[in-house]
Formats: structure tokens, sequence, C-alpha cells
């Protein structure tokens, strides 16, 4: 009888053993799936996107760089033009052909600045276009990787929660096991004091290995064994 006692008391411990070992786990584990990191982007990067973007629109709509210089002095060269004119025309279909060729020369310099701002539009056009595009490409960027965290944290809540179940479920395994095992030597007569039930019970322990060479040293005295 001893040897059964002591069975189910080593089984019993193992088993309570086990539960602590899987509830220590399973808290663990909440813990774990608490401080799982969410993802964060940077603000910086954006801000910056967001800079160059403002930067881009502020060129836009400002003049060539130069473009008020070239201005000036394409007035001052009309100016002196026409006053040496002035000082050294001896006549006056002289002076009209030549004021005319001083004002197409101005045409033309008028013409190509033009010519010369707007080549240099749309050169920042373009630049506001990547800028633009950089700023999508960020929040894209964004967006994408905190979906992808998302699905990262969703994954990782679901293998938490199913090795919290099956610590569970192994747990309870383990006692319905031990259930069955203290039902089946009740049912085989294990618990009771003598008789040839109760020897074969512990016979079968001895020939499983649980207690070698058991029934070889239990004295025999009374239907082989003692009452």
């Amino acid at each position: 009888m001893l040897p059964l006692i002591a069975g189910l008391a080593v089984g019993a411990i193992g088993a309570i053993g086990k539960a602590a070992g899987r509830s220590k786990a399973n808290k663990e584990l909440r813990k774990l799936e608490k401080e799982n990191p969410i993802y964060s982007a940077d603000p910086r990067i954006m801000q910056l996107a967001n800079q160059r973007l403002g930067l881009a629109n502020s060129l836009l709509n400002a003049r060539m760089p130069g473009a008020a210089s070239i201005e000036r002095n394409i007035y001052t060269n009309q100016a002196n033009q026409l006053g040496a004119l002035n000082r050294t025309a001896t006549d006056a279909s002289q002076a009209l052909a030549v004021a005319s060729g001083i004002g197409g020369q101005t045409n033309q310099s008028f013409t190509d600045l033009g010519i010369a701002e707007a080549q240099d539009y749309y050169k920042r056009l373009g630049i506001q276009q990547q800028a633009q595009q950089g700023v999508m490409d960020e929040a894209t960027r964004v967006e994408g990787n905190m979906f992808g965290d998302q699905v990262r944290r969703f994954g990782d809540k679901m293998a938490i929660r199913g090795a919290i179940q099956q610590n569970r479920q192994n747990t309870w395994g383990d006692v319905s096991n031990f259930g069955f095992a203290v039902a089946n030597m009740a049912a085989n007569g294990g618990f009771e004091m003598g008789g040839e039930t109760n020897r074969s019970v512990i016979n079968s322990l001895g020939r499983g290995g649980i207690t070698p060479g058991l029934t070889g040293g239990l004295p025999r005295t009374y239907g082989n064994f003692p009452r």
C-alpha cells in the first residue's frame, strides 16, 4: 500500500510542479504581450520632406535669380545708347534708324530674359514635383510600416495566446491523466488492504519499473502480504 501512496504522491507533486511552471510561463507571456513594441515613425523625416516642399513652393513663385539685375542692366544699356545717340546724332533720319536698332536690341534682350525665366520656372516646377513626391513617398512608407507592424503585433498576440492556451491544455491533460491513473488503481483494487487484487497491482507496478524488486523484498507472512 505504501508504494502506491508514494507513487501517487510523486505523481501529484510532478503535476503540481508542471502546473506551477506553466502558470509562471503564462504570466511571463502576458507580460511580454503588453511590452510588445509599437512602430513609431521618425517625425524628423516627414518634417524635412515638408520643409523641402515648402521651399520648392516658394521658389516656384519667385523670379529667376538675377532676373531683376539683368532687367535693370537692359534698361541702363538702352538709356546709355540713346544718350550717346542724342549727343552724336546730326541727322534726324539717322537718329531714328539708330534708335530703332537700339529698341530692337532691347526687345531681344527682354525676349532672351523671358525665355531664360521660363526655362528656370519649369526647372523649379520639376523640383517642386520631386518634393511633393518625396512627401507622398514618406507618407506611403510610414503607412506601410504601420500596417506591417499591426500585422506583426497581431501575429505575436495570436502566438502568445496560443502558447498560453497550450499550457492550459497540457496542465488539464496532466490532471486528467493523474485522475485516470488513480481511478484505474481504484478499479483494480489498488487501494485495498491486502488480497489477491492488491498483490497483482503492486506486482504490475514492479514490472513497470516503478518499484523494481518490490515483491521479492516484502515479507510473506499472510496471503503473501502482511495485514
